[in-house]
């Protein structure tokens, strides 16, 4: 059995694990992500590389922005601006001087390349995993692989209009579509202020307040993009990523819209086909173990499992 190193750096702390080829998980842990400079951020880096260096057959990288995984560069990354431009698996490869490969990916596609190895969509052809959080993200499937469109964007559906109505701005898109804000506001009207405030705001939750009536709002703005991918894309599946997920109330409410909009005619009853909308299977592990899938797709494994 192989095992990779997976680090997953994010805004505030960069998690890290060994992962096998069979997708578990070992020697978890995290630190904080150097945000000064490019060399202490590689320096960081290699000193957790350095110290599984002996154990490991490749290393994952999973970071958030834009990359380019076939060239191993960053492209675009507002939360270390410093990263843009830099061909980071290379630079870090020649830092640490070590042979084995090392793969990046978007931190958002690597949750879902986990959910297409062993999660919730294992077994399709044409899916999608849509992340509610801060934003919204998503990652597509088409014809069995990933989706990233011809400038590594694809799968951005934070600027789909959902309004076309004038005068043209940023509220007519999905940018405003965030389950952080959307469980600031319900806790407010509920006059709840104690962390956590996820499970106290659904806990309280009850219909025909306020709250609900923004849950509604965002519930229906994630269908509604949800149904405008559907209908160009035609997909099997769409699971649901993020901490909001975890409550069977929003996936329900978000089915049922996406419903509703199907059947607003009567031919787009009969043409649109409803995708399987669920929770994702894994949650905070999920770039852990996506971020280590491009390194067993180099080898067959991935295809095998």
């Amino acid at each position: 059995m192989k095992q990779y190193l997976a680090i997953d750096v994010g805004g505030t702390m960069t998690k890290y694990a060994l992962v096998s080829d069979q997708g578990d998980l070992s020697e978890q842990g995290k630190q904080a992500t150097v945000h000064s400079n490019l060399t202490e951020f590689t320096a960081a880096i290699n000193q957790l590389i350095q110290r599984y260096q002996t154990q490991i057959a490749g290393i994952g990288l999973a970071l958030p922005g834009v990359v380019d995984p076939q060239r191993g560069i960053v492209k675009a990354c507002a939360a270390l601006p410093f990263l843009e431009n830099v061909a980071l698996t290379t630079r870090l490869a020649d830092a640490a001087k070590i042979t084995v490969p090392v793969v990046l990916e978007n931190d958002g596609n690597a949750a879902a390349l986990a959910e297409f190895w062993r999660g919730q969509l294992a077994g399709t052809t044409n899916s999608a995993m849509v992340v509610l959080g801060t934003g919204v993200g998503a990652s597509l499937f088409i014809n069995g692989q990933l989706y990233t469109g011809s400038h590594q964007v694809g799968g951005e559906p934070s600027f789909m209009v959902t309004n076309g109505l004038r005068p043209i701005t940023r509220d007519q898109t999905a940018a405003g579509l965030s389950a952080v804000k959307t469980v600031n506001a319900m806790a407010a009207a509920l006059n709840i202020h104690r962390a956590p405030l996820g499970p106290r705001v659904f806990q309280a939750l009850k219909p025909n307040t306020p709250a609900a009536a923004i849950l509604e709002i965002f519930t229906r703005g994630v269908a509604a993009m949800i149904y405008n991918m559907q209908t160009v894309l035609d997909l099997e599946k769409v699971v649901i990523g993020g901490g909001i997920s975890a409550q069977p109330s929003v996936i329900a409410a978000i089915q049922s819209s996406v419903a509703a909009y199907r059947d607003v005619t009567p031919l787009a009853a009969r043409t649109i086909q409803m995708p399987v909308i669920e929770a994702a299977k894994y949650r905070n592990e999920a770039n852990l173990i996506g971020a280590v899938v491009p390194l067993l797709q180099r080898t067959g494994i991935h295809s095998k499992s």
